[in-house]
């Protein structure tokens, strides 16, 4: 098949979303596919290019050239929830110089395809939901850090995204999102059972049956984890392990509260573990404890060779539509404490593959963390069945689930 992906961003800007089109990309191609990725031009970066065997369009949009201050990040270009004329211009080039059999949109890059879903250059399209985008301006299908339990109402969702976007610029996505109804998109997936029933009780799109069909992560990363040498920036003695942005929003605070706690009531014959985190600083990163190391801009092997020494992985994230690290974790035979949110509480078995703890509790994750820190036969156990949960999120396992949507899509 002659696959169009739809992704507001993609390499050289990586993140959870990214990383999961890139990787479905290049499995595809591998199994004798042709893929494209449109995506909007970025800043320093050639119109077209391959990466690897995967060919990168990179397309105009007029909210991105006549209303630069859209964008938070000048680096990272936005679409809105409205189609974009210059960018679905630019679709239409596409769809007519390659003829796909199949547009596959992974965010609001979709609002400028549907126009075009039923005129003459148009063609299946399925769209999976990586988090709340399609009910939620913020994409976090939360309030005041509590799930959202109303669905979209245009009086409680200009208030919540107007903090987050300004009151204009929320008032009109908000009113555009709400102004959709998703015509035009023929399968719709979602990355985790909670991102499904989150767009069920939205009622969005109406009617559609939702799918889930997982994130997925490259194929033999716990080989990867295993076989790089490790980093010499680690401590020497055990140490917990945090991967992500440093910020409140993926409980930092609450991490750094217990890990307080933890060093001030540690009795054991050797000094308390470490904390290491890996990630970026945010305008709102919390204050770091002393003796926790901070790494940014680490390769992804070391990444993983540093889940594969960690004593204990920690994902404590207020909300999480599925979380990829927790799964490297997992394939790195990383115990793992994560949040019982979202994606992570369908992801993590508690007491099986991993333990839950309640989403901003540092009592409730200090005590995770003496749990598994001071009995072997759990953590064997954790490391044990982690591992095997973890092998259901590679790409040999989903991207055959991908491929059954797009035929079942043009049948």
């Amino acid at each position: 098949m002659k696959i169009l992906h739809l992704a507001n961003l993609y390499a050289p800007i990586i993140g959870g979303l990214e990383r999961s089109v890139a990787t479905s990309s290049e499995e595809l191609v591998r199994r004798g596919h042709e893929v494209t990725v449109l995506t909007l031009a970025t800043p320093g970066v050639p119109p077209e290019e391959r990466i690897g065997d995967v060919r990168v369009v990179r397309v105009r949009s007029i909210a991105n050239r006549l209303l630069p201050r859209i964008n938070q990040d000048r680096a990272k270009p936005f679409h809105p929830t409205a189609a974009d004329p210059l960018t679905v211009a630019d679709i239409r080039r596409e769809l007519r110089a390659h003829r796909y059999d199949v547009v596959h949109s992974h965010d609001w890059l979709m609002y400028s395809y549907l126009p075009l879903r039923f005129g003459p250059d148009g063609v299946p399209h399925v769209h999976t939901a990586h988090d709340f985008g399609l009910a939620c301006v913020k994409k976090t299908f939360a309030r005041d850090g509590r799930g959202c339990a109303t669905g979209p109402r245009l009086s409680h969702c200009l208030p919540c995204a107007s903090g987050q976007y300004g009151r204009p610029k929320a008032a009109a996505l908000t009113a555009a999102l709400r102004a959709h109804r998703h015509r035009g998109i023929d399968a719709l997936t979602a990355i985790s059972p909670s991102v499904a029933r989150a767009l069920e009780q939205a009622r969005l799109p109406a009617g559609l049956p939702v799918q889930v069909v997982s994130s997925l992560v490259p194929d033999g990363l716990d080989e990867l984890a295993r076989r790089t040498p490790r980093p010499d920036w680690l401590p020497d003695r055990p140490y917990l392990l945090f991967v992500g942005a440093l910020g409140p929003h993926k409980g930092v605070d609450v991490l750094f509260t217990a890990y307080r706690k933890l060093v001030d009531q540690w009795h054991g014959a050797e000094p308390a573990p470490a904390l290491v985190c890996i990630g970026t600083w945010r305008p709102d990163t919390p204050p770091v404890p002393p003796g926790v190391l901070v790494r940014h801009d680490v390769p992804h092997a070391q990444v993983m060779a540093a889940w594969h020494g960690a004593a204990v992985g920690v994902v404590p994230s207020i909300n999480e539509a599925m979380g990829q690290v927790a799964v490297e974790a997992l394939l790195a035979r990383t115990p793992l404490i994560a949040s019982r949110v979202g994606g992570l509480a369908d992801m993590i078995r508690d007491g099986e593959s991993g333990l839950h703890v309640p989403a901003g509790d540092p009592e409730a994750l200090h005590a995770a963390l003496i749990r598994v820190l001071t009995d072997d036969a759990l953590a064997d156990r954790l490391r044990t069945a982690g591992y095997h949960r973890g092998l259901d999120f590679t790409a040999a396992r989903v991207v055959p689930q991908i491929e059954e949507v797009y035929r079942a899509c043009r049948a």
